[in-house]
């Protein structure tokens, strides 16, 4: 007997957001903004909110829900009550300063300058009101409940309770607390705290869904770790849509995060945790200038085509953005997804390329951090340590414009089985390994698998101390004390083409510049040493030296498989210094000589191309990057006449014959199916199309 599905698991998730409260009635949104615009569920802020804050209460907002739920009903629109769990005005931390996160020296916690952040300590005085307010919301006839938050800032806390607490817990004063373990105490809390929330939602009303927005690609800054809360949450969501004009190499993260959400779901084709992309239609920063058109169909698009669904979220009055082209394009986006529903269930991407972000690196070696409410960007300082997020968006953005098919899997995915699915799977930066994680990489390799790694891949154990050997030198063939290598500019240093081998022959020049930081190492008697580098010039002009050229790209068979190794941070170069396009040349051709491409296709980086399976089919989403040479992005050129040749083998549908069809209005022309491959035309890409292979 199949297990019944929850409301929330009937994908797809089309999700208003009016984040504030503004003047406009609170039936005008519902009648003239959510039930007209194509949107399935509502998640209800303004409703309960003060300009750009809610909080429920039972007093103030208990009949006023209830009428509100009962018209929406009408609409057949799911409703999801926000609640503000991360910070509060100055006149409710007066009357509660026992609610308030603390900084070291005492002082209040600010939050986007005007706020405080509230402590979520599972034994403090916040958490337990919170406790009594859910339970009273979810009493009424609501859908779901989201959490804005919750956040345990990197900076503290230090409230009597969590000093309290941490004594308890180490057995020493909070003062006297090591990184990590004030770390362990913001996550523990933050955990605990979730745990609870879930916990009372589920014993009331089983089918209420609680959610919230959680960490994604992001270390422990806030102490919400989304492995941790997993079991907690019935909805996993990331503000993968909230984006400025001019971040990054690519438009934006949309896919990146879904990617990761998807990774950490495990089988998306499932559909037992949806995931959502929250897209704020305003710019990020911004909060009352509207995303262009353009913007706002690829940040669909981009959603979607990854596995997410949408929620869209502006931060101003529903009757003055409603009918601006933004918003417009947003209701057609809407309409196209609801009409065509069955495309956007549950499904999975068909890769057989993986590509890894570890949290443990990403907590106690050195990596920027993304942007957000509550961390400005910003890099560790260890001059001579890589960026691993840095280095995993920039290979992430080398696949995804040469079309490769792949996943975002983490450090748990590296010791439960999952790289097992994959052909290749690739290391940017990824210092920080467990004991457990490195010999599940080596009897991965062994057995057939294929790996690509640089720099200090390995070097740290995953509490970021020196590991006593390095985990992964053996694998990639290395040996001997490696030392570091800093060029002092992009161009003194150049590595050198020493044997023919697909990485080689697709570079464009037999010599490339090298990255600017390297690591210098012995290699075994059986490696294969495909690229040497020389040692740096003092300038760019100078002489390159002819001696004493170190190996930099290297090839280690081991076991049925083998490993790669780059000696450079290549990825953070690309990202950070200059790009090089023959990375990316090698990069490219490591997966196509380890891995069967999945999706080949011309013009690389002027479209997205991901391949998903359902049940019984394939969808082909393709996204149009091109823009016109500036952000934000404002009007899209047409591409005529692309090619896609596409093996369908190994991803669990096996038909004789496929047919195909473009949803929105592309013409598919010359459809060869054989063996299980399809070559065929795509005439024409305007926007987005998707062809749906059957």
């Amino acid at each position: 007997m199949a297990e019944k599905k929850h409301w929330w698991q009937n994908q797809p998730l089309i999700i208003s957001a009016v984040q504030c409260s503004m003047g406009d009635p609170d039936e005008y949104v519902l009648d003239e903004y959510v039930s007209k615009y194509g949107f399935n569920t509502e998640q209800l802020l303004h409703l309960v909110a003060k300009g750009h804050m809610g909080y429920f209460s039972e007093k103030e907002h208990g009949k006023k829900l209830d009428a509100y739920l009962k018209k929406s009903r009408k609409y057949g629109i799911r409703e999801i009550v926000y609640y503000n769990t991360h910070c509060i005005g100055d006149s409710i931390a007066a009357e509660h300063p026992d609610w308030l996160q603390l900084t070291r020296d005492g002082g209040r916690m600010p939050a986007y300058s005007i706020y405080n952040l509230v402590c979520v300590n599972p034994n403090g005085a916040w958490h337990k009101a919170f406790l009594k307010d859910l339970e009273d919301l979810c009493r009424h006839d609501v859908d779901g409940v989201f959490l804005d938050g919750p956040v345990m800032r990197d900076t503290g806390c230090y409230c009597e309770q969590c000093k309290k607490d941490f004594e308890a817990k180490f057995g020493h004063s909070i003062y006297e607390g090591t990184r990590i373990e004030l770390q362990q105490m913001r996550v523990d809390s933050v955990t605990q705290h979730i745990k609870e929330a879930y916990e009372t939602v589920k014993r009331i009303n089983p089918e209420i869904a609680l959610y919230l927005n959680n960490s994604a690609l992001r270390a422990d800054i806030t102490g919400n770790n989304t492995r941790k809360v997993y079991p907690y949450v019935d909805i996993l969501g990331a503000e993968g849509g909230f984006h400025a004009c001019g971040m990054g190499s690519m438009l934006w993260h949309v896919s990146a995060l879904a990617k990761h959400l998807a990774g950490i779901e495990g089988d998306t084709l499932q559909g037992k945790k949806p995931i959502v992309c929250f897209f704020s239609g305003n710019q990020s920063g911004i909060a009352y200038y509207m995303h262009t058109p353009a913007e706002t169909v690829l940040t669909y698009a981009q959603a979607y085509a990854n596995g997410s669904n949408i929620w869209y979220g502006v931060h101003f009055s529903a009757s003055q953005f409603k009918d601006t082209a933004s918003a417009l394009a947003s209701k057609a986006m809407n309409e196209f997804v609801a009409k065509n529903a069955d495309v956007y269930g549950p499904s999975r991407v068909c890769a057989r390329v993986a590509l890894v972000w570890s949290q443990y690196t990403a907590n106690n070696y050195a990596s920027s951090v993304n942007d957000s409410d509550f961390a400005a960007a910003r890099k560790s300082g260890f001059k001579d340590r890589g960026d691993h997020l840095a280095a995993l968006f920039s290979v992430f953005d080398m696949l995804v414009r040469n079309h490769i098919q792949f996943d975002i899997i983490d450090d748990v995915s590296l010791v439960d089985g999952t790289i097992s699915k994959y052909d290749t799977v690739i290391l940017p930066e990824v210092a920080c390994l467990t004991d457990e994680a490195s010999k599940a990489i080596h009897d991965y390799v062994a057995a057939g698998g294929h790996i690509l790694g640089n720099y200090d891949a390995g070097m740290y154990n995953e509490d970021g101390s020196f590991a006593s050997s390095p985990k992964l030198a053996d694998l990639f063939g290395l040996c001997g004390t490696p030392s570091i290598v800093r060029s002092p500019s992009i161009g003194t240093s150049f590595m050198f083409k020493q044997k023919d081998h697909p990485m080689t022959d697709a570079l464009s020049f037999f010599r490339i510049p090298a990255p600017v930081l390297n690591m210098e190492w012995e290699t075994s008697k059986d490696a294969d040493v495909l690229m040497r580098t020389s040692h740096p010039m003092p300038s760019t002009y100078a002489d390159i030296p002819e001696e004493n050229r170190y190996p930099s790209l290297v090839e280690h068979k081991y076991g049925k498989g083998s490993a790669v190794y780059i000696s450079g941070n290549f990825a953070e170069t690309t990202a950070n210094v200059r790009n090089i396009p023959d990375y990316t040349y090698m990069l490219r051709a490591f997966c196509d000589h380890t891995a069967r491409p999945v999706v080949v296709s011309d013009d690389p980086g002027l479209y997205e191309v991901v391949l998903r399976r359902q049940e019984n089919r394939f969808v082909l989403h393709v996204i149009n990057l091109t823009g016109t040479m500036k952000r934000p992005i404002d009007v899209l050129t047409p591409l005529y006449g692309l090619s896609f040749d596409l093996d369908l083998n190994g991803f669990g549908v096996d038909k004789a014959d496929y047919s195909l069809k473009a949803l929105r209005g592309s013409g598919v022309s010359g459809v060869k199916v054989k063996d299980g491959k399809i070559s065929f035309k795509l005439d024409k890409l305007d926007d987005y199309e998707v062809v749906v292979i059957e």
